[in-house]
């Protein structure tokens, strides 16, 4: 039997190639907001395709998507660099985020859960359980966590409704290290790192509790208090397990000490 003919016109053609595109795009982001792609040096096209797998096209373009977005900038000839935020735009990403998450933990609360959002963060908080059992104390699989932590926040936000919320995140996102999957220790030891990650997925269980509660103020105090979580981990804060906050230093790759 004579197997049917597929082709491939232009709008597919374009519509794959904006799609890998999107996907270097949001690659390279990534490296960015969680320190990995370095700020102290320059990088080329074909470098950065070369260490994606890729061709130098996508990368192109996506580094366009990036300097238009203020992520990166050119540094002259064919070289970009990444764009270095201090600890103060970090710290004010961060209250935003929590400010505009705490508005969404409200609108849930008030308008009540749907059972797909409920069962959403009841797998986020038996997930997190997961990781911390009662009598082990080694270290906690951060990849999994920040994964978890990404998927909670997301369900409050999209439950919230509207498209502004998502924009919102999605400009916060950009900001190294503000983004909930963007999980970072400044001069944290394995023991500390664990109990500043118990503590915030402990607040996930408040908060969760709090909204089936259909109390709004307190799921509103709650998340904005969950956001204080990433300063600690940053060291622009003192959590409550620690005698001293950072010591104002480089937080990491992407991140100068205010001035």
């Amino acid at each position: 039997m004579e197997q049917p003919t597929v082709t491939t016109g232009p709008e597919d053609i374009e519509s794959a190639a904006g799609t890998r595109q999107q996907q270097v795009a949001d690659t390279l982001r990534d490296l960015i907001v969680t320190g990995q792609l370095d700020p102290d040096r320059k990088h080329s096209e074909a470098a950065l395709a070369e260490r994606l797998g890729v061709s130098r096209t996508p990368v192109r373009h996506a580094l366009a998507v990036l300097v238009e977005e203020g992520v990166m900038r050119r540094a002259g000839g064919r070289g970009y660099v990444v764009r270095q935020y201090d600890a103060n735009d970090v710290a004010v990403a961060l209250e935003i985020r929590s400010a505009v998450e705490g508005l969404a933990a409200r609108k849930v609360s008030q308008q009540g859960l749907s059972q797909d959002v409920a069962a959403t963060l009841d797998a986020c908080l038996a997930e997190g359980d997961a990781m911390f059992r009662p009598g082990e104390s080694g270290p906690v699989d951060e990849a999994r966590y920040s994964r978890m932590n990404e998927a909670f926040h997301e369900a409050i936000a999209v439950a919230a409704g509207g498209t502004l919320f998502g924009e919102v995140r999605a400009v916060l996102d950009r900001v190294p290290f503000g983004a909930p999957s963007a999980i970072r220790f400044h001069r944290m030891d394995p023991v500390e790192r664990r109990l500043h990650l118990q503590h915030a997925h402990l607040q996930h269980h408040y908060i969760v509790a709090a909204i089936r509660a259909r109390d709004a103020a307190r799921a509103e105090a709650l998340f904005r208090e969950h956001g204080e979580m990433i300063k600690v981990s940053l060291g622009l804060t003192r959590g409550p397990w620690q005698r001293t906050a950072g010591s104002g230093l480089p937080i990491s790759p992407g991140v100068r000490p205010s001035e």
